[in-house]
């Protein structure tokens, strides 16, 4: 549960901004996620005493190190993971983890609808496919990069934004 209101409108803000400038501009800039974060820390002591900045550290590195893993994989950019780190620190450790579960879930949704919208629903589904068989199969190898797409990628942040946005108004059950 978050420890104050004022947390809650904070993280809608920044996800509300966040939406918009990456769908926009496919960026989520640096001037919105860095003091997020560190609006995250201050207002987790604040309201919370050093218990809540611990607890907002530990949602920091949580969100943070998940999305770089995923950013050295290829499948995130800069902006998605600092705003997932900037979520964390928002929202402490254990609605973090509601808030990754459910943007992941509206993730996988959003790229359905993106795919679909620009006309590669079937492709991206038939490489998707393949590169998890290939992964399932011990000795293959997939045929094709899972990052190939003949369409701009799609704003993650989205997906971000919208899943800390359910978990922290409890718009859906908490995940722990």
């Amino acid at each position: 549960m978050m420890h104050s209101p004022v947390i809650l409108w904070a993280l809608t803000l920044v996800g509300l901004i966040a939406t918009v400038t990456d769908l926009w501009r496919q960026k989520i800039y640096n001037w919105l996620t860095l003091p997020a974060i560190l609006v995250g820390f201050g207002l987790n002591l604040f309201f919370a005493g050093l218990p809540g900045l611990l607890d907002s550290f530990l949602g920091f590195l949580l969100a943070g190190l998940l999305y770089l893993v995923l950013g050295l994989m290829g499948a995130m950019r800069g902006g998605d993971i600092k705003l997932a780190a900037a979520v964390g620190a928002l929202m402490g450790w254990k609605l973090t983890v509601s808030a990754l579960y459910y943007g992941a879930i509206l993730g996988g949704i959003f790229a359905l609808f993106w795919s679909l919208y620009h006309g590669t629903l079937w492709k991206t589904l038939s490489r998707v496919w393949r590169v998890l068989y290939a992964t399932a199969a011990p000795g293959m190898r997939p045929d094709v990069e899972l990052q190939a797409s003949d369409t701009k990628p799609m704003p993650y942040g989205v997906a971000i934004s919208w899943g800390a946005i359910v978990a922290a108004w409890g718009l859906m059950p908490p995940v722990l």
